[in-house]
């Protein structure tokens, strides 16, 4: 990264100096704010958020030790260079004590302040990128924890989290959920007769299949082995509900290539819906799932409510 990457705030009362300034450092930088007293240059860092300010010590209003130090009480990370055409070991531990970066001497010397700026800027590369770095180690982080690997829905954690949210979203709105727990049919068969890639590429593609035809309001997520959860929001009807399971029934039944083969599996779905089957998270699950038992054991390939086991 170069200065270009970077914006700067110049605050300096001398018009001249900042006109000069301007000329000088403009063209290097990717953002050149001006402000001429310390009162318009804290306005100027609130409202731009510059990565480098530099500013006279001595200004109208506020001056520089004031305003970096009111900048200070809440910014750590922004590097703030001071200018004062006085050599004032006073003004320097004060400097110091706020947290300022580097003080320089006015007239200023041009090579000096660029090298100040680029070592600053490098350290800035260098902690963004070390921020970037621990970002994407935490996103790898929670997606491993949160997410399957293979399929790229939901893992069973994030499914107990959504199902708790979604019951107390139909709670405080007076609403109505349901819960389908789909299981594939013949998935075992797959594994044992083309081995695990073959199964890989079938959950992989029975979950994307699935998620192609849901409302982004709905959650779909792997429980695990070849099982399956949904969760439709919303007051939905049974009749919208029917026509989703249906769906989903027919999206998996299409055959899925896979080494010039067509791989073939069914599913059988249990659907319980919230309140009306259970009150509880956990309860409403075992309903789910009492309903799926129950839709294999009718011949797969369909799905069951629990209401009518009733």
């Amino acid at each position: 990264m170069t200065l270009s990457d970077f914006t700067f705030l110049y605050v300096e009362d001398d018009k001249e100096t900042q006109e000069r300034m301007k000329m000088i450092l403009e063209e290097d930088m990717g953002a050149f704010h001006q402000a001429f007293n310390g009162k318009e240059g804290l306005q100027m860092y609130h409202r731009f958020k510059p990565d480098i300010i530099i500013a006279d010590i001595n200004m109208p209003l506020m001056d520089g030790l004031t305003m970096a130090k009111e900048i200070r009480a809440k910014d750590n990370d922004t590097p703030i260079i001071l200018l004062s055409a006085f050599d004032n070991k006073e003004l320097l531990k004060q400097a110091i004590d706020i947290g300022v970066d580097s003080f320089l001497s006015k007239p200023i010397d041009i090579d000096e302040l660029y090298q100040k700026l680029e070592e600053i800027s490098t350290e800035l590369a260098r902690n963004l990128s070390e921020k970037r770095a621990e970002a994407e180690k935490i996103e790898n982080l929670y997606k491993l924890a949160h997410f399957d690997m293979l399929t790229k829905a939901p893992n069973r954690f994030l499914f107990d989290l959504k199902l708790d949210q979604a019951i107390s979203r139909a709670k405080r709105n007076d609403s109505e959920i349901a819960l389908f727990i789909i299981d594939l049919d013949n998935f075992k068969q797959i594994n044992d007769r083309h081995g695990h890639l073959a199964g890989d590429k079938v959950l992989e593609t029975v979950s994307g299949n699935i998620q192609s035809i849901l409302r982004t309001e709905d959650t779909l997520a792997r429980l695990g082995g070849d099982e399956f959860s949904l969760i439709v929001e919303d007051n939905p009807t049974r009749s919208h509900l029917e026509k989703v399971a249906q769906k989903i029934i027919d999206i998996i039944s299409k055959p899925i290539r896979y080494d010039n083969m067509d791989l073939r599996v069914q599913c059988s779905i249990g659907i319980a819906r919230w309140p009306q089957d259970s009150h509880e998270k956990n309860d409403l699950i075992h309903s789910a799932d009492i309903a799926m038992y129950k839709a294999k054991h009718l011949g797969k390939g369909v799905y069951i409510f629990y209401e009518d086991l009733l």
